[in-house]
Formats: C-alpha cells, structure tokens, sequence
C-alpha cells in the first residue's frame, strides 16, 4: 500500500501529501502535484474538492483533534475467600 498521509489542519483543509490519485464521480483524474494537495473542509472553495483558502475569509472553525481511547483503570487482583 502507498505511503498516504492525511493532515487535518486546524481550522483549515485536510493536507493530503504521499502518492495518490484524485478522481471525480466521472473517473476523470485531477492534477497530480509532488507536494500533495489540500481538499476542502469548509464547503466555500470555489475550486471544490481543492482547497482555495476561502476557510480564511469565512472564519471556518473546527476542531481538529483525533479522539483519544479511554483506558480502564487497573484493577487489583481478586484474593480468594
């Protein structure tokens, strides 16, 4: 499998950077970039799915934080009766 990495930025695009194709509902392919790409998160791109930093002018806010696993405490061993 490719090596793809996906970045959320905070307040900001998903940062897509490795080796990966992007491709419309038609199968037609976007622009490959070496650097990777930026897809849009705040709905107000004009250049959907690309990013075009209209999350800037909007003030788009989100958090971008993954969620993290509670553990359970441990518990002492049973002792025998």
């Amino acid at each position: 499998m490719a090596d793809v990495r996906i970045t959320v930025r905070p307040n900001g695009p998903y940062r897509v950077e490795g080796t990966v194709d992007l491709v419309d509902r038609a199968g037609n392919h976007f622009p490959k970039s070496e650097f990777g790409f930026s897809l849009c998160r705040c709905g107000q791109s004009s250049t959907k799915p690309l990013c075009d930093g209209s999350h800037a002018r909007v003030g788009f806010l989100a958090e971008a934080t993954a969620p993290v696993a509670e553990t359970e405490p441990e518990r002492p061993p049973a002792t025998e009766s």
